[in-house]
C-alpha cells in the first residue's frame, strides 16, 4: 500500500510540475485563464488516478451536512478572530467607507444603517456566492486533499501529511507570487512569501483534518471557497488603512498567518488525542481478547 501510494504520488507532482509549468508559458490572460490554471491539481490528480487504475470514488464525494457546516464554520471562526485583533488593536481600522459604497452598489441596497450593510455583505459573500467560488476551488481541492492528503496518510502520520500536502500547495503558488500575478503592495516580497506560506501550511492542518475525518472532499472545498471570499472580499476590504496596515491584513499579512498557526496547533493536539484513543481501544481489545 504505501509503495503503491509513493508511486501514486510521484507520478500525481510529474503531472503537476509539467501541467503548471505550461499553465503559465502558454500565451493568455483573464479569468478563464487563472480559471484553467487552478484547475491542473485537479486534472493531475484525475489523470494519475486513471494511469494508476485507482478508482474516481476515492476522490470523496459523499456529502455530509455536519462536515460541510464546519468547512464553512472554520474560516469564519479563524477570519474573524483575526479581523478582530486587527479591528481592537487599531492596527487596521473598521469600517472602510469603499466597502460600504460597494457594497451598497453591489446589493442594491440604499439603507443609512452600516451594521446592516455589513452583516448583508457577510452572507451575501460566505453563502449566496458560495456555489460561483467553490467551483473556482474544485480543481484545486481535488488535487490537494482529495487525492493527495488520503494518499500521503497511507504512508505517514497525520502532521506530515498536513505539512507535506501543505508545502506542495505552497510551492505550487509561490511562481504567482514571485511574478506579481497575485500579492499585496506596500510590503516586502520576503514578508509576503513567509506570512503566506505559514498561512497556507497552517490552514493544511484543518483542510487535512476535514478530509481525513470526513472521508469526503466536500467539506475542504467549502473551507476553502469561503476562506477565499470572506478573507479576500470581505475582511481585508472592510478593513481601513490606518498606516502599514498592509503588513497585518489579507493573506500575505501577519495576522491571520499567526492565528491559522493557532488553530493548526489545536488540530494537531486533536488529531493526536484522537491516535491515542485508537491506540487505547486497540490495546483492550487484545487484553479482552
Amino acid at each position: 500500500m504505501k509503495k503503491s501510494s509513493t508511486i501514486r504520488v510521484a507520478i500525481f507532482l510529474a503531472i503537476l510540475v509539467l501541467m503548471s509549468v505550461l499553465s503559465y508559458i502558454i500565451p493568455g490572460s483573464g479569468n478563464l485563464k487563472m480559471f484553467l490554471t487552478m484547475w491542473v491539481p485537479g486534472i493531475a490528480a484525475i489523470l494519475t488516478m486513471l494511469l494508476t487504475g485507482l478508482h474516481l470514488k476515492r476522490l470523496g464525494w459523499r456529502i455530509h451536512l455536519k462536515w460541510i457546516a464546519v468547512g464553512w464554520l472554520l474560516p469564519v471562526a479563524y477570519g474573524a478572530v483575526a479581523y478582530g485583533i486587527i479591528w481592537l488593536t487599531g492596527l487596521g481600522g473598521v469600517p472602510s467607507d469603499t466597502f460600504l459604497e460597494r457594497a451598497r452598489f453591489t446589493m442594491g441596497m440604499t439603507s443609512e444603517n452600516d451594521l446592516l450593510i455589513i452583516i448583508s455583505a457577510f452572507f451575501f459573500i460566505s453563502l449566496l456566492n458560495l456555489i460561483p467560488n467553490m467551483l473556482l476551488v474544485l480543481g484545486e481541492e481535488i488535487g490537494w486533499r482529495g487525492f493527495l492528503v488520503p494518499e500521503l496518510n497511507k504512508m505517514t502520520s497525520f502532521t506530515k501529511t498536513a505539512i507535506f500536502s501543505g508545502l506542495i500547495w505552497f510551492c505550487w503558488h509561490l511562481p504567482g507570487i514571485l511574478s506579481g500575478n497575485y500579492g499585496t503592495e506596500g510590503t516586502p516580497l520576503w514578508y509576503q512569501v513567509s506570512c503566506f506560506g505559514l498561512m497556507v501550511i497552517s490552514g493544511s492542518f484543518m483542510l487535512a483534518w476535514l478530509r481525513i475525518r470526513s472521508r469526503s472532499v466536500w467539506p475542504a472545498v467549502v473551507f476553502h471557497a469561503v476562506h477565499n471570499g470572506l478573507i479576500q472580499h470581505f475582511f481585508t476590504r472592510l478593513t481601513s488603512d490606518t498606516g502599514n496596515t498592509e503588513y497585518f491584513i489579507g493573506e500575505f499579512g501577519i495576522v491571520l498567518a499567526i492565528v491559522s498557526a493557532g488553530f493548526a496547533a489545536y488540530f494537531i493536539k486533536k488529531s493526536s488525542r484522537k491516535k491515542a484513543e485508537v491506540s487505547e481501544n486497540i490495546n483492550l481489545e487484545k487484553i479482552s481478547v
